[in-house]
C-alpha cells in the first residue's frame, strides 16, 4: 500500500513538473504569430509565390544574397520567363530552401543555387530555432521539412515556444527598424524597399571578418551527395539544376588570391558536382561600392549589376543572346560624407588602454596597452589621436584574462570573429547602439563568442532588447543578449 501511495505521489510530482512544459508549449502553437513582421516572416510568402508559378519556372535558391542581390521582377522581364527568388537567410540552411523547392519542381524549370561563399551554406547545417521562426503562423509549412530534421525541430520547439511566449508578454510586437522587415520585400520576394541607406555601410567598405577565399576545404562532403541526389531527382522531373555563384565583394577577398585559385575551385566544383556550372566567378566579384552591409549583400545599384551578369549566363538557357539583354551597367553610389561628424575628435580618456590601427577608413583597436591588460573593466574609446575609432582586430582582448566587464561604445561599427580570444573572464559586454545595425558581428560563422566563457552574456537597452534578438546579424546570438 506504502509502494503505492509512493508511486501515486511520484505520479503526480512528475504530471506538476510537466504541465509548465505542456503548457508553454501548446501555446507555441497557440499564441499569434510573433515573427509575421520579422526578416523570417518573409519566408511562408516566398514558399508560396514559388508553390503558386505556373510553367516552366527559373528558381534562384541561396541565402540573404539572392534576397538583397537578385530583381526577379526585372528577370523574369528580360528572359520571358517566371524567375522565383528562393534566398531569404543563410541561418535557415541552403538544403532548408532545397528541401522547400524540391516538391514544386516541374518539368522544364531551371534551378539555380548560389550559396554564399561560406563553409556553412556549403553544408548540411540546419537551424531549428530559425525554422520554428520562419512556419510560425503557418505551421502547415512543416510538411516539406526533411524527416532527417524533425528530430532537431522537436529539440527545438521548446525553446522557440518559450520564446514565443516571452515576446507575447512585451509591449507591443516584433517589428524591427529598417531594412531587416518583412515590410522591404516587394511582391517578388527581392528587397526592394527600405533602403534608406543605399550605399556601402560598412566600415572600410568591407565586413573583415569574412574573408572570401574559395578553398574547397569548406565543401563539405555529405552537402556534395546530397546535392547531386538532389539533381538527380531534379532531373527525373524533367528540370536541369546549375550551380552558380553569389555576388562577392572584392575587398573581402585575400590579397594573394589568384587565377590559378580559382581555376582550382571551378575544377572542384566540375569534377564533385553532377551538373554545369552557370557563368564564372570572375565576373560575380563586383567593387565595394556595389554592396551594402555584408560582403554579400548588394545596394540597389548592385543587385542591378548582379541581376544583369545572372540575365546573361541564363539567356543561351531560355534562347537567347547577351545581345538580347537590355539591362544598363549603373554606376556604384557614392557614400555621403559624414558632415554631422567633427574632423576632430576629442580626447579621449579610454585610449590609454588600447593600441591602434590608422587606416584611411577610421581606427581600429587592435590590442591592448598593458594599462588596459590589467583592468577588471573598460570601455572602448571614441576616437584615439583625435581620429574616430570604428571597429576592432581579430584578438583585440589577447591577454585581457583579468577583464570581465567590457562597454562598447556605439561608434565600433563591426566586432569581428576573434575580437574576444583571450578574454577568459569576460561575463558583461554592454552594446550602446541603439540600432543592432550599428554595431554588427558575423551571423554565419556563429564564431563573435570565440573565446569567451560560456556564461557571457551581449548586455543593451530594454527598448532594443527585441530588435537586437531578431536582427539578422544578431539574431543567431539571440539567447546571450538579454536587457540592461
Amino acid at each position: 500500500m506504502n509502494m503505492k501511495k509512493s508511486f501515486l505521489r511520484f505520479l503526480a510530482v512528475l504530471l506538476l513538473a510537466a504541465l509548465p512544459v505542456v503548457f508553454v508549449g501548446a501555446l507555441g502553437f497557440a499564441i499569434p504569430d510573433q515573427f509575421e513582421k520579422t526578416f523570417l516572416g518573409e519566408f511562408d510568402n516566398k514558399v508560396e509565390r514559388l508553390y503558386a508559378a505556373e510553367g516552366e519556372k527559373i528558381v534562384i535558391i541561396g541565402g540573404s544574397s539572392v534576397a538583397f542581390g537578385v530583381d526577379t521582377k526585372l528577370l523574369s522581364e528580360q528572359l520571358g520567363k517566371p524567375v522565383i527568388n528562393f534566398g531569404l537567410y543563410a541561418t535557415l540552411g541552403t538544403k532548408t530552401m532545397l528541401d522547400y523547392a524540391k516538391d514544386a519542381i516541374c518539368e522544364g524549370d531551371i534551378i539555380v543555387i548560389a550559396p554564399e561563399m561560406n563553409a556553412q551554406t556549403w553544408s548540411l547545417y540546419f537551424n531549428a530555432e530559425a525554422m520554428w521562426q520562419a512556419v510560425d503562423g503557418d505551421f502547415s509549412l512543416l510538411s516539406h521539412i526533411d524527416s532527417d530534421d524533425m528530430p532537431a525541430m522537436l529539440g527545438g520547439f521548446w525553446k522557440f515556444a518559450a520564446s514565443k511566449l516571452g515576446y507575447a508578454m512585451q509591449d507591443g510586437e516584433l517589428d524591427p527598424e529598417g531594412i531587416y522587415n518583412a515590410a522591404s520585400f516587394d511582391e517578388h520576394g527581392f528587397i526592394r524597399y527600405r533602403r534608406d541607406k543605399d550605399y556601402n555601410t560598412m566600415v572600410g567598405g568591407v565586413d573583415a571578418s569574412m574573408v572570401i577565399d574559395f578553398d574547397t576545404a569548406m565543401i563539405s562532403a555529405d552537402f556534395v551527395d546530397y546535392v547531386n541526389d538532389y539533381i538527380s531527382y531534379a532531373e527525373s522531373k524533367g528540370a536541369k539544376v546549375y550551380l552558380s555563384f553569389c555576388p562577392m565583394n572584392e575587398s573581402a577577398l585575400p590579397a594573394d588570391i589568384s587565377l590559378e585559385t580559382l581555376e582550382t575551385y571551378m575544377a572542384y566544383l566540375r569534377e564533385n558536382f553532377h551538373c554545369e556550372i552557370l557563368g564564372d566567378p570572375n565576373y560575380m566579384i563586383y567593387p565595394s561600392g556595389y554592396f551594402y552591409d555584408s560582403n554579400f549583400h548588394l545596394n540597389s545599384a548592385g543587385a542591378t549589376v548582379h541581376t544583369r551578369q545572372l540575365a546573361i549566363d541564363l539567356a543561351p538557357l531560355v534562347g537567347l543572346t547577351e545581345a538580347d539583354i537590355t539591362i544598363d551597367y549603373p554606376e556604384p553610389p557614392e557614400i555621403p560624407t559624414g558632415s554631422d561628424e567633427p574632423e576632430i575628435y576629442e580626447y579621449d580618456e579610454n585610449e590609454v588602454y588600447f593600441t591602434y590601427e590608422m587606416t584611411d577608413f577610421g581606427v581600429y583597436i587592435t590590442g591592448l596597452s598593458e594599462l588596459g591588460k590589467a583592468q577588471e573593466a573598460l570601455t572602448t574609446p571614441v576616437a584615439y589621436d583625435g581620429k574616430k575609432v570604428v571597429s576592432f582586430k581579430a584578438d583585440t582582448f589577447a591577454g585581457a584574462e583579468a577583464l570581465r566587464e567590457l562597454t562598447i561604445t556605439k561608434n565600433i561599427g563591426q566586432i569581428p570573429d576573434g575580437t574576444f580570444r583571450g578574454a577568459s573572464s569576460l561575463t558583461k559586454i554592454h552594446l550602446e547602439a541603439l540600432d543592432p545595425n550599428d554595431t554588427t558581428v558575423n551571423n554565419l560563422s556563429g564564431m563573435a563568442m570565440e573565446g569567451l566563457p560560456s556564461s557571457a552574456k551581449f548586455y543593451v537597452s530594454a527598448d532594443s532588447l527585441s530588435a537586437y534578438q531578431t536582427n539578422y546579424f544578431w539574431g543567431p546570438y539571440a539567447e546571450f543578449i538579454v536587457a540592461e
